[in-house]
């Protein structure tokens, strides 16, 4: 159980995002079913799938017939994320939401080590580290960032660079004020887990946890482009990296945006965050400009030549 005092703890809020993960979203419903945090409320959205992850949904639920907590949705056309998280957003009622994928698996105590860091420093948003597990659930010899060490979720570093520590989609715990006051990133980013750090830096901060505290899942359906590059080799490669320097130009583009917008509607805000930020910025459209031709030239020189 969390060890915050009753009077202060406040309802923490789950979606769970499903989409053909039948193999391994039992593992993560009961990972769900496991947290020893109280008030909770968890959500899992099923976002059409045409395998069985819905009828494994609702068999590991089948087995947990006295946990009211916990609610599941199928969607009856495939939404994407925007479409879950929108639905997720409006049907659950916590001031902190916490957002998972259906083929990870949350340790136990994960739901509240993010609420003692969300009532403790007061930041919009959080991420943590993870333990990488394959197919089978067996662990790798890996985590995202060095548990030992202090990872990097500084404003600055996002800024230039174009990630930072927080930027670690699986799992994201998020004010529901960073959500009403920005909504979700624009679809042509793809990446939401570069924004919604970038808007938390634009309200109250955002923070990552150096502990491991899920169990995140390397499988041949993973989406993320940074494993799809590792497994690819050659001319497969160059256009993986090629995709992910174009959307990172496209968020250097959009944070500047973004920026001066709130400046013009904030001045006394932002005004300084501003002064701060925005060189950086510069740097890192014209960095990952560089690279984008860079590996555009590579690319071009691999096709043409032959073997």
């Amino acid at each position: 159980m969390n060890e915050l005092p009753l009077e202060r703890a406040p309802l923490i809020s789950v979606i769970l995002a499903c989409y053909n993960q039948e193999r391994f979203v039992g593992e993560a419903v009961e990972g769900l079913l496991a947290q020893t945090y109280r008030p909770i409320e968890m959500l899992i959205v099923d976002d059409c799938s045409p395998d069985r992850t819905a009828a494994v949904i609702e068999d590991t639920l089948a087995a947990h017939p006295t946990r009211h907590d916990i609610r599941f949705v199928r969607n009856q056309t495939n939404l994407t994320a925007r479409g879950v998280c929108r639905i997720g957003f409006a049907m659950t009622r916590g001031d902190f939401i916490m957002i998972g994928c259906g083929d990870d698996i949350w340790l136990p105590d994960m739901v509240a080590e993010f609420a003692r860091t969300w009532l403790e420093e007061r930041v919009s948003l959080i991420a943590a580290n993870a333990i990488y597990i394959d197919e089978d659930s067996n662990v790798l010899d890996r985590t995202f960032r060095d548990p030992l060490g202090r990872a990097d979720d500084s404003f600055e570093t996002l800024a230039r660079d174009g990630a930072n520590a927080c930027c670690f989609g699986p799992a994201l715990g998020l004010e529901r004020d960073l959500y009403t006051t920005f909504g979700w990133p624009p679809a042509y980013l793809e990446a939401g887990d570069i924004m919604l750090p970038f808007y938390a830096y634009l309200l109250n901060g955002a923070r990552f946890i150096d502990r491991p505290l899920f169990k995140y899942r390397v499988h041949s359906g993973n989406t993320s482009l940074s494993l799809a590059a590792e497994r690819s080799r050659g001319t497969a490669a160059l256009v993986i990296q090629e995709h992910d320097f174009y959307i990172h130009l496209a968020h250097s583009l959009f944070m500047q945006e973004e920026l001066s917008r709130v400046l013009i509607e904030m001045p006394e805000r932002y005004s300084e965050l501003a002064r701060r930020i925005s060189p950086l910025l510069t740097v890192q459209t014209v960095e990952m400009a560089k690279k984008l031709v860079r590996t555009r030239r590579e690319l071009d020189e691999a096709r043409r030549t032959p073997g």
